[in-house]
């Protein structure tokens, strides 16, 4: 807590925010919550970039553009999904037992030490804009639960779809069945005359209802 507050210190010393500013940002973390740094953005008072940068001078921090960077899946997965939202960071390199991760808060202690007991390995920090860290996550999980894609069918398959059951056609019994009512509705016989349907030289298809 004295690393945030002091970000906010140097910060109104380096005339990027104004001590009313600060107070206004401080008040407000005490009421909700959340990184200093976080909301020193969010309530417009310096951009992410610029804080970003402010942050990796002063720490002595390297700064990683992740939108240049190609992370692979199994990098990823060193990191509990639970770890990752939680704190906002991203695994960007494994090398040799140590894990490399970018954050936007290199003061948030607590979560680097949760996250090197999980991994089990050190951890070393590099600083990227937050904004750039949650577009990351939100692409990394957001793969994770997208559908299946459907998988189309060999040809195989379609030979076989179209080798299938078909449906049973009627018979000629049940076509005179239906067509008899409708003839007298319309008056083309009368009840006395359904017989003109059995003729077996004549399909019941070949009719024309009028």
């Amino acid at each position: 807590m004295e690393d945030r507050s002091r970000l906010g210190r140097m910060l109104v010393e380096a005339n990027l925010l104004t001590p009313e500013q600060l107070k206004m940002a401080a008040d407000f973390q005490k009421a909700v919550g959340g990184k200093l740094g976080a909301i020193i953005v969010k309530l417009g008072f310096i951009e992410d970039q610029t804080l970003t940068h402010f942050i990796a001078r002063q720490q002595g921090i390297p700064v990683v553009n992740l939108a240049e960077l190609v992370i692979p899946e199994n990098l990823v997965k060193r990191i509990p999904r639970k770890l990752i939202e939680k704190h906002h960071v991203v695994p960007i390199h494994y090398h040799d037992g140590v894990l490399t991760v970018a954050t936007s808060d290199p003061f948030d202690y607590e979560a680097i030490e949760e996250i090197q007991l999980a991994v089990d390995s050190r951890i070393e920090m590099n600083l990227a804009p937050r904004s750039q860290i949650l577009r990351c996550i939100q692409e990394f999980f957001a793969r994770e639960e997208a559908p299946a894609p459907v998988k189309e069918k060999t040809r195989e398959q379609l030979l076989r779809d179209l080798e299938g059951p078909r449906a049973e056609k009627p018979s000629a019994e049940k076509l005179r069945e239906a067509l008899i009512p409708l003839l007298i509705e319309k008056g083309l016989i009368t009840e006395a005359e359904p017989e003109i349907l059995t003729c077996p030289a004549k399909e019941p298809s070949a009719l024309k209802v009028g």
